[in-house]
């Protein structure tokens, strides 16, 4: 039956969806079809290279290793197509999931059971890499506390001159501006220890006359953010972006009663303090009060370390500590590889930040004056709530110690690290923009990112993400892991590699509290949400090392999706991972396409939203994000569009909703607009920082004087500069659509509309399509590409064809697609053809018609060793929790359903297997031909070649999940319990369903 002809139209599941299988070369892609050994993508997508395999994080716990078990976990991977591992080394399981004790870090056997993990990767064509601390963040033994995470902290004395004052100045508290801490890093109990302990050291001393009024000091609503803009506010990574940035950004302006202390009547007293905190000073006429400004370790310690390599954190703003963890771990480890480093042990990883939020270092001023070029020590009182030449000086020297403090970590941690990975032969990856584990630590995440070789993401599965509302936006971040449908970091990530010129954004993938509860199927949706995002290299969390002889399942972490040799559906996860492979491989090839660079500002704290839409933009579009140091430094122009050095271009770049810019900012912008750019949004008109105040603001307005001329967002919305434009209050959609580009990609009344990610190369133009629905779909999707043939290539299967059925108009494509649930399809432009499409002879998919449903009884075969029976006829489809046998009801792992059959329609066509629903995933095999592994919609294998008419054998075999097994284990004494493992769940969790569910139906395909 023909379905009505409309956009988008939901399948129901009798008629199905199904690709166009194997036909010959010419009927795929016509006389002109190329061969993969002349065709690099075609190459690559059919023989994964290494880079386009998915990595895991390599867990070793407790040093619980042996070379066997090393062994087999390297072998397994390589077989099932993982092309990575990450090593790191940790304590117990995290989350109370502790277990026995092995070999101690960096012992003897230790560095045996490393070098032999390297030998047997390199044999196996693994890279590898390590991450460069146990446990998180980074630190160990060899951090003494003054190169251990800082807080400032602030001490006040008034003393009454004239008088020769000698004394002690007091300390400060432990906890000065510090008391509404929650979430205090490391270990809590240090938060609270008396100063003595903490290694306070002492920064600056400086004195200034006592305020005549109450109004020398913020009060209500300003004193409100002084917390947020003076890097001292707790929050959890919970946090959004715009929440965490937001009262940084809101200014202090002036009050009735304000009376500021003037800059130049700030004492330096420093050099007047012994080393024991004396002071002696000839103190001038009149009421002073002393700001003593000094520092304490945070505390901090790392997470589930190892003993022999616990301790403090290192302080990110500085170099040395970080220097002293290269030496400490680093050094060994590039020793101990020999030949291997650089080519097997191919780069040292840093976690995400997970630290608190230090916000002072040792040498801070001298580096405030490096980076923004005037002393700091005047504006010191401002810390404490001082009013310091006026409420806006003050908040600029704010902005300027937190930049500061952003520029510190960028520079002397990550790019750090980087170098000296560099000078010794390897790359260095980073989660260096977290999440954070405070949220709001003070960081340019786009900067920290752009340091590493391999900027790095994260992203979590929703504890309830299988459920038909678990994703819903209002369950909240702890719930669903997704802020408004979007994974967190990923999109800063990617517009990070993008900008900064590099390959590969991999992340941390499927991190969880789930135990055993995914299956590919369920990861695929996260997957490609973050394919869409920009990733292009999931490495898996996580990945156990396992040793054969403690068990199933097995030791496992605590969080994250277990993923190793011991689940049930490892033996069939290899289709799962090549799909992942043949994405990623896609997905890493030529540049990505965005029309629309935005400008995140120059401030910080500065993070990058998830990705959505933008109201001014509209769907369709793509988009990355800069900040302001790619924008002086990479950016330039080319043909009216703005371009990196990399060969990443957009058509307009898009200042944020804020009156404030750095003089050096509207410098370059004027540069790029001259030349040719396009630029949208207001006018600036005063700089942030304190550096040439007010000067700095005149420069500023001069320069946007010349920029946006007549141009006021209202009455004037668009100026010519140059060979350039400035818009301002016109939609970024308007601007596009009348310089006739129309969206990338483009589903008419599409709900939901299909998420998409396009890159380019040289010869090709590839899209990224990905239905988000829990449901099947028609879509005539547009792409912005002419003269072009389409191309349809599956990931999930590995075919490709040229859909017969298409249109060309106004410089776009429309290619009808069709989607089956969650389905993700690539549709490539490669092959120059100027002529229409001819009216279609077949459609670009099958339509498939239900048939023979295969009903009556199946012989289902367990395995005793888990608990079910050896053989058990099935009167019919039962879900196996529904069983009366406990053996059945509570059985984990695979299962063999054998069916005889005849087949009235074999010969008639091609012919399909619809196993309706599986949990979770399904090999198949009819008269002994191997059919494949089905694991994810649609649920079906072409049967057309392997069915006769009669006596047909057919077996099914199918794996559920470890939950049901550990739950029957709850139940009994531990002497007769099937598992080993260190998270069991409890009697009461209820079962998963499980097994073949059906309806089993023959359909058949036609064009």
């Amino acid at each position: 039956m023909q379905l009505p002809r409309r956009k988008f139209l939901q399948l129901t599941s009798v008629t199905g969806l199904a690709l166009l299988h194997s036909r010959t070369a010419s009927s795929l892609f016509g006389a002109t079809a190329t061969t993969a050994a002349a065709d690099p993508l075609l190459a690559g997508f059919t023989r994964l290279p290494a880079l386009a395999k998915p990595g895991c994080y390599w867990w070793w716990f407790n040093g619980l290793v042996s070379k066997a078990g090393i062994t087999r976990d390297l072998e397994e991977f390589a077989a099932k197509g993982l092309g990575e591992v990450l090593m790191v080394n940790s304590s117990s399981g995290f989350a109370g999931a502790g277990m026995p004790l092995g070999v101690k870090l960096l012992s003897p056997e230790w560095w045996e059971f490393y070098r032999h993990a390297l030998r047997e990767a390199a044999r196996l064509k693994i890279d590898v890499g390590v991450n460069l601390s146990s446990g998180w963040c980074m630190g160990g033994p060899w951090i003494e506390p003054r190169h251990a995470g800082r807080w400032f902290l602030q001490s006040r004395l008034t003393l009454t001159g004239p008088q020769k004052f000698s004394g002690k100045l007091p300390l400060p508290g432990g906890r000065d501006g510090y008391d509404k801490v929650f979430n205090p890093p490391g270990y809590k109990d240090y938060i609270d220890l008396p100063l003595e302990k903490l290694d306070y050291r002492d920064t600056a001393v400086v004195a200034f006359p006592e305020p005549a009024t109450p109004g020398g000091k913020f009060t209500g609503a300003r004193a409100a953010l002084l917390s947020a803009k003076t890097n001292r506010k707790d929050a959890s990574n919970f946090t959004r972006a715009r929440d965490v940035m937001g009262p940084t950004l809101t200014p202090w302006t002036a009050a009735p009663g304000d009376t500021p202390i003037p800059p130049a009547q700030v004492v330096d007293l420093t050099a007047k303090v012994q080393p024991d905190g004396t002071l002696e000073w000839e103190v001038p006429p009149g009421n002073w009060i002393i700001v003593r400004t000094g520092h304490r370790m945070t505390g901090s310690r790392l997470m589930i370390a190892q003993p022999e390599a616990d301790g403090l954190s290192i302080d990110w703003f500085a170099p040395e500590g970080l220097e002293l963890q290269f030496k400490n771990l680093g050094e060994p480890m590039l020793a101990a590889a020999g030949d291997l480093a650089g080519t097997t042990l191919k780069y040292f990883c840093g976690d995400s930040f997970e630290d608190g939020f230090p916000n002072w270092t040792e040498k801070i001023l001298e580096r405030f004056a490096h980076y923004r070029g005037y002393d700091a020590r005047p504006y010191l009182p401002v810390l404490a709530g001082y009013l310091v030449g006026s409420a806006e000086i003050s908040d600029r020297f704010l902005h300027d110690y937190r930049k500061t403090v952003a520029d510190c970590m960028a520079d002397h941690h990550y790019r750090r690290f980087a170098e000296l990975c560099h000078a010794r032969g390897v790359a260095m990856q980073s989660e260096a923009a977290g999440p954070s584990r405070s949220g709001t630590i003070c960081f340019d995440g786009l900067k920290n990112l752009g340091h590493c070789d391999r900027p790095m993401g994260e992203f979590w599965l929703g504890v309830r993400h299988t459920d038909p509302d678990g994703l819903n936006p209002k369950l909240g971040y702890g719930t669903t892991r997704l802020e408004d449908g979007q994974n967190k970091v990923t999109k800063m990530v990617a517009s990070a590699a993008h900008i900064y010129g590099r390959t590969l954004a991999p992340a941390e993938s499927f991190t969880t509290y789930r135990h055993w509860q995914d299956s590919p199927a369920t990861l695929k949706p996260a997957a490609d949400r973050a394919f869409c995002e920009g990733i292009n290299r999931l490495v898996v969390h996580s990945t156990t090392a396992t040793r054969p002889e403690d068990g199933l399942p097995g030791y496992e972490y605590g969080a994250g999706t277990h993923f190793n040799p011991n689940i049930t559906w490892w033996q069939q996860s290899g289709p799962f991972l090549d799909y992942l492979g043949r994405c990623q491989f896609l997905l890493q090839q030529g540049l990505f396409v965005a029309d629309v660079l935005y400008y995140n500002g120059d401030w910080a704290p500065n993070i990058v939203p998830p990705k959505h839409v933008d109201p001014a933009l509209g769907a369709g579009y793509d988009y990355d994000v800069c900040n302001a140091d790619v924008l002086l430094h990479r950016l330039s122009v080319r043909d009216g569009r703005i371009v990196l050095p990399d060969g990443m271009s957009y058509r307009l770049l898009v200042l944020p909703d804020t009156p404030r810019m750095p003089v050096e900012v509207a410098a370059k912008l004027r540069e790029l607009v001259r030349a040719g750019a396009t630029l949208v949004g207001p006018k600036p008109t005063q700089d942030p920082g304190l550096k040439n105040y007010p000067r700095c603001d005149d420069e500023l307005r001069a320069i946007a004087a010349e920029l946006w001329g007549a141009c006021d967002g209202q009455q004037v919305t668009q100026q010519t500069f140059g060979r350039g434009r400035v818009f301002w209050g016109v939609t970024l959609r308007e601007i596009l659509q009348k310089d006739g580009v129309s969206p990338d990609f483009e589903c008419a009344e599409a709900a939901p509309a299909p998420d998409f990610l396009h890159r380019t190369t040289a010869t090709a133009e590839i899209y990224f399509v990905s239905n988000r629905a829990a449901h099947a779909l028609r879509a005539d999707a547009t792409f912005r590409v002419a003269d072009r043939r389409p191309e349809i290539w599956d990931p999930v299967s590995g075919e490709r064809w040229t859909p017969r059925e298409f249109r060309r108009a106004a410089g776009r494509t429309t290619v009808p697609l069709e989607f089956a649930p969650n389905q993700s399809l690539f549709v490539l432009f490669r092959t120059p053809e100027a002529a229409a499409a001819e009216p279609a002879p077949e459609r670009n998919f099958l339509r498939l018609a239900a048939g023979q449903e295969l009903t009556g009884a199946w012989t289902v075969k367990f395995d005793p060793q888990w608990g079910g029976p050896a053989e058990i006829e099935f009167a019919q489809l039962d879900d196996w929790i529904t069983r009366p046998e406990e053996g059945i009801k509570h059985y984990s792992g695979k299962a063999t359903y054998v069916k005889r059959f005849d087949c009235r329609d074999a010969g008639r066509g091609r012919l399909f297997l619809d196993l309706g629903k599986v949990k979770d995933i399904a090999e198949v095999r009819l008269n002994g031909r191997k059919l494949g592994i089905v694991w994810t919609a649609p649920w079906r294998v072409e049967i057309t070649a392997a069915v006769r008419p009669t006596d047909n054998q057919l077996e099914i075999d199918v794996v559920n999940l470890w939950p049901n097994r550990l739950i029957g284990d709850a139940k009994l004494p531990a002497e007769q319990r099937r598992t080993r493992t260190n998270i069991t769940l409890p009697a009461t969790v209820s079962l998963l369903p499980s097994g073949l569910l059906g309806p089993v139906v023959i359909q058949s395909g036609e064009a």
